[in-house]
């Protein structure tokens, strides 16, 4: 797979390149994300220096929280988005899952639903 922007358009495009995988090919990529998020990032877009500075300076708890969430959105195909906000030089970036939520039913099984956010505000 091409690397992408990280912008709103690269992880849209990123994430449709890995929804038309196979569950097996895309459990594989959910995987990576869940034990380096880092390196699947790294693998997957290009980035700036501000924003491969951020990725390398980033609290692991924070890493650990949404490369987790990450790849359980990816995992079950759900939305994933990037908004960015602000111009300033600080940079606070959230993760959110919109609504994130998974069902188990000894009738219909697993069923998981939602989007995951990524915000960036530069303020």
């Amino acid at each position: 797979m091409p690397k992408q922007p990280f912008d709103s358009t690269g992880v849209s495009a990123k994430q449709a390149e890995l929804y038309q995988l196979s569950n097996a090919d895309l459990l594989t990529q959910a995987n990576l994300i869940r034990s380096n998020l880092v390196s699947w990032v790294n693998d997957n877009f290009t980035l700036d220096n501000g924003q491969q500075a951020f990725l390398n300076s980033a609290d692991p708890r924070w890493i650990q929280y949404t490369a987790q969430v990450t790849g359980f959105a990816v995992e079950n195909r759900l939305g994933i988005s990037l908004a960015k906000k602000g111009t300033g030089s600080g940079k606070l970036v959230k993760t959110i899952g919109t609504g994130l939520e998974c069902d188990f039913s000894n009738t219909t099984g697993f069923a998981a639903k939602g989007t995951l956010v990524f915000e960036v505000d530069y303020s």
